[in-house]
C-alpha cells in the first residue's frame, strides 16, 4: 500500500457521501465553535483592587485581619452581583505616605468561595509587607 492510497481513499468516501460528510464536518466545526465562545462567555474573573492606610498603633496582626475582611467582603459581592463571574481575585495592599506593600491576595472560583467562604482557605499572605511597612 502507498502513501496516496489513504488519500484516495478519504477522497472516494467524500466523492461517495458527498454533501452528507460536507454538513457533518461543517456541523462538528461550527458545535466545537459554539462550545468555544460560549466556555469563554461564562468565564469570566474579575480583579478588585483594595488600598488599606496603615496604622502603626495597630500593628500587623489587627491589619491582616482588616485585609481579610475586606477582601471576603470584596469576594461576595462581586459573586452577588455579577452572575457570569466565575472567579474573583481580590488584592489588599498597605499603603502609607511612600510606600504600599500587598498584604494579601485572594484568588477563588465562585463554586469554591460557595462551599467555603472563608479568605483565610484561599488568600496568599505576603509577611514580608510587616517589615517593609514597618509595622509590629
Amino acid at each position: 500500500m502507498n502513501n496516496n492510497s489513504h488519500g484516495s481513499l478519504i477522497f472516494d468516501l467524500t466523492e461517495r457521501f458527498g454533501g452528507f460528510s460536507k454538513v457533518l464536518i461543517f456541523g462538528a466545526i461550527a458545535s466545537l465553535s459554539s462550545v468555544a465562545i460560549a466556555s469563554s462567555v461564562l468565564a469570566e474573573r474579575r480583579e478588585v483592587d483594595i488600598r488599606l492606610q496603615v496604622n502603626q498603633a495597630e500593628g500587623f496582626t489587627v491589619m491582616t485581619r482588616k485585609a481579610e475582611a475586606l477582601a471576603r467582603s470584596a469576594a461576595q459581592r462581586t459573586f452577588d452581583s455579577e452572575v457570569l463571574v466565575s472567579d474573583v481575585s481580590v488584592k489588599v495592599t498597605a499603603q502609607n505616605q511612600e510606600q504600599a506593600a500587598i498584604i494579601l491576595q485572594l484568588i477563588v472560583s465562585r463554586r469554591n468561595w460557595v462551599s467555603r467562604p472563608d479568605p483565610k482557605v484561599w488568600a496568599t499572605y505576603f509577611p514580608m509587607t510587616k517589615t517593609l511597612m514597618g509595622l509590629r
